[in-house]
């Protein structure tokens, strides 16, 4: 059995016809299908939203594949089925993905290493130790630590920096915002940073020597 993702390729691929690969069931029955357009929960993005010949379905991952859960009979192995996501929610994860990254890549060098994150819509955030840099002390010192992010992320945005991907020789995917940042990633984004539109660092949390930044972004 052999998936390709093609989420990896082209994250404005909504919808396919294509073969059913495998079937399972369990723990819960489903399919996969060879052109793998659909994005699973990973990498603090969300799962798509996926219909399957026009049913809703839920989206699972294992180390084979991505596979579909659809209610009802499953096709079988060899047929064709037409798989389609929700363009404006893939839109906004791959928005809050990318905004995610660009924001990163004005924070690290200030001082600050990235220990986790969510790019879920409504929840988004970046969560960094401190590594050289200061935590902001006071109000005004979070709101001139927000200034001087939103300032840069805002050049590059202008600046239209394209975003690229490559697999490793270790199978490990990287994503480029080109001439700024490199990180291993399964993710979603857009073209380039001029795809992205309201950046905006929502709340600046402090807690056990931490620095959290909440934040959003939307695809224009």
């Amino acid at each position: 059995m052999e998936q390709r993702r093609a989420y990896w390729d082209d994250t404005h691929l909504y919808e396919v016809d294509t073969e059913v690969i495998a079937v399972c069931d369990e723990p819960t029955s489903g399919i996969a299908v060879r052109e793998g357009i659909v994005h699973p929960k990973g990498g603090g993005q969300p799962d798509d939203a996926v219909t399957v010949d026009g049913g809703p379905v839920s989206v699972s991952k294992d180390d084979a594949a991505v596979w579909l859960h659809p209610e009802g009979d499953l096709p079988a192995v060899g047929e064709s089925v037409h798989v389609a996501i929700d363009p404006e929610v893939r839109r906004r994860h791959a928005a809050l993905h990318s905004a995610g990254h660009l924001l990163d890549a004005c924070v690290v060098p200030l001082g600050f290493v990235g220990v986790g994150l969510s790019h879920a819509p409504g929840q988004a955030f970046l969560l960094y130790d401190v590594d050289g840099g200061t935590l902001p002390d006071g109000e005004d010192a979070k709101v001139a630590l927000v200034e001087t992010v939103l300032d840069r992320a805002r050049e590059h945005v202008a600046a239209a920096l394209p975003f690229g991907a490559e697999v490793d020789a270790e199978g490990v995917r990287r994503v480029t915002i080109e001439g700024l940042q490199t990180d291993p990633c399964g993710g979603t984004h857009v073209r380039t940073t001029a795809d992205l539109t309201g950046i905006e660092i929502t709340r600046v949390r402090t807690k056990k020597g931490q620095l959290k930044l909440s934040y959003t972004a939307e695809h224009a």
